[in-house]
């Protein structure tokens, strides 16, 4: 008789354990799928579709050293070494900032396809914006 009672609550278990487990499962992947607009955007490269052409963003510092961000992510911060010129050759606009991790206040910004020179000013960090 006893063998009997426990088969019914092992398989209540093994249902139970079941319905947990997919319920978990579901609200992993409804968690990704709720997140921001803005969050969204921020995963998505600043650059033209496959085969659009070469994706980058170039920067000299004062010196003359030419550093290349290969595929920037929109809203993700790049610092610099001190850019002071360089070219946006993504399909975003790109702030410039005169401090590190994009803090306070972007002073510039260079639109998609375009150079900037300003050797009076120095920048050290630069994002791509939706």
């Amino acid at each position: 008789m006893t063998h009997v009672r426990t088969a019914p609550r092992t398989t209540l278990r093994i249902a139970l354990a079941t319905v947990l487990a997919l319920g978990l499962t579901v609200l992993a992947q409804t968690g990704q799928a709720t997140s921001s607009p803005a969050e969204a955007r921020a995963r998505v490269p600043a650059c033209p579709p496959p085969g659009g052409g070469s994706c980058y963003f170039e920067y000299y510092d004062a010196s003359g050293l030419r550093t290349i961000e290969f595929d920037p992510e929109v809203g993700r911060c790049y610092n610099t070494t001190g850019a002071v010129r360089g070219t946006n050759k993504t399909n975003r606009t790109v702030h410039l900032w005169p401090t590190s991790n994009c803090s306070g206040s972007a002073t510039a910004l260079v639109s998609a396809g375009f150079s900037w020179n300003d050797p009076s000013h120095t920048y050290y960090s630069f994002k791509p914006i939706p």
